[in-house]
């Protein structure tokens, strides 16, 4: 039923296109390109921006269950398959035990099923019709987690719509059944020296204004240097050191590189697009924390090349990994939309489609004129601009699998790594 569900949903695109979570190719660090660069590209165009984080109170467990129905059958399930869905939902039972004593049996009334397959899917068709409540602004979802970034001319104006975006969602909330937690809603101001000047409320309640915020599993700080979350990460490495030191003498080198992948690799790369895409001098301290681990795992010397580091694990330097990934998504884009969501189609257009010049850039992606040193850092501008670097050969290579270009792209870059020298 699940898949009946999402295939008929994906068919006649019902799902909310800014909605990413529970949802195939919709990735949690797509979601954070998509919010970052919008931040970003307003912020070239001279705009303020004021992004309110809020917090929803046990939504997947306050979900109504005739509202749920009612919205099933606005999006088309109906007949059989609407009485299935009424009849999978009606007269669920619950109970507690502990130290062997049952507790009574209560009545489920409201809440998707939890831990079914079907229970994410349902909250999504529950909060699907939430950009609603906003039409002129764009609510970003990740599941239950609701974001949005307002933006004006002047900060008066962003302030207004902020105040405005709040109020209408909290009466989409309160009509659907759903609870706002004031203590733990709040916002942000970019850039962050006129923060003073916003007052943000709901209810005759102040909401906080933060400097940084953990969004998807990313710290967001108003300046946009990632310096928290890079610090973040190199708190959560640092420890590593001293395990391996240890195990690098006790386990095959197989199995210690593994580890690597497992436990240092994988909060190197997530989001790596985002957080390294900074100054590198606050990305610095966790470049040579990643080049000592390698050199511990490895067994190799102080003074050894940190290239052989890379070049004998097939991996990357943060700051070429980063440059990998933006390639990489630049060739999804491009080549594989089906693996990306909407909101970057047409994200990429090439000049020879822009105009009908046959010039020697014209198989090129299009540079659109940036006004500052924000349009720079944006990642459609700066991705853009590292694919029209690749050698041509790499540009018109049509491969079968994305994994075949990643591949290809790192022993590229890999080559990048020597100009590095060890630290």
């Amino acid at each position: 039923m699940y898949h009946r569900l999402y295939s008929y949903l994906q068919k006649h695109s019902i799902l909310y296109k800014y909605q990413f979570g529970f949802r195939h190719n919709h990735s949690t660090s797509l979601a954070l390109i998509e919010v970052v660069d919008n931040i970003l590209q307003h912020l070239d165009n001279n705009e303020k921006i004021i992004g309110l984080y809020l917090d929803l109170q046990k939504a997947f467990d306050t979900v109504n269950h005739n509202i749920l129905l009612n919205k099933l059958n606005n999006y088309g399930v109906r007949g059989v398959a609407h009485q299935w869905f009424k009849s999978y939902l009606h007269d669920r039972k619950q109970y507690t035990c502990i130290n062997n004593t049952n507790s009574r049996l209560a009545n489920i009334t409201c809440g998707v099923p939890q831990g079914s397959v079907l229970g994410p899917l349902l909250f999504l068709i529950y909060i699907n019709d939430i950009g609603n409540a906003v039409p002129e602004e764009i609510v970003k979802l990740f599941a239950d987690d609701t974001n949005i970034f307002v933006a004006g001319k002047t900060i008066a104006l962003a302030n207004e719509k902020a105040n405005q975006s709040i109020t209408l969602l909290n009466q989409w909330f309160l009509a659907n059944k759903l609870s706002l937690n004031i203590n733990k809603t709040c916002y942000m101001v970019f850039p962050p020296d006129i923060a003073h000047s916003v007052h943000v409320e709901l209810n005759g309640n102040d909401l906080m204004c933060v400097h940084s915020f953990k969004y998807l599993g990313v710290i967001i700080d108003d300046e946009l240097k990632w310096t928290d979350h890079i610090m973040h990460v190199y708190k959560k490495l640092l420890k590593f050191t001293s395990i391996f030191y240890k195990l690098r003498d006790k386990l095959p080198p197989a199995v210690l590189k593994n580890m690597y992948y497992a436990f240092v690799h994988s909060h190197v790369l997530y989001a790596v697009e985002i957080y390294a895409n900074t100054c590198p001098t606050y990305l610095d301290k966790l470049v040579k924390l990643n080049n000592k681990i390698l050199r511990i795992i490895q067994n190799k010397p102080f003074r050894s090349h940190v290239a052989d580091l890379y070049m004998q694990y097939k991996t990357l330097p943060i700051p070429l990994l980063h440059e990998q990934q933006l390639l990489l998504f630049v060739y999804k884009v491009l080549n594989f939309p089906y693996v990306i969501p909407d909101v970057f189609n047409g994200y990429f257009d090439f000049n020879n489609i822009l105009h009908s010049h046959n010039t020697r850039s014209g198989k090129n992606i299009h540079m659109y004129r940036v006004n500052s040193t924000f349009g720079q850092r944006s990642l459609k501008y700066k991705a853009a601009n590292l694919w029209n670097k690749l050698p041509a050969e790499l540009q018109e290579q049509r491969y079968s699998s994305v994994g075949r270009i990643k591949s290809i792209l790192t022993s590229y870059l890999l080559k990048q790594t020597t100009t590095l020298v060890a630290h």
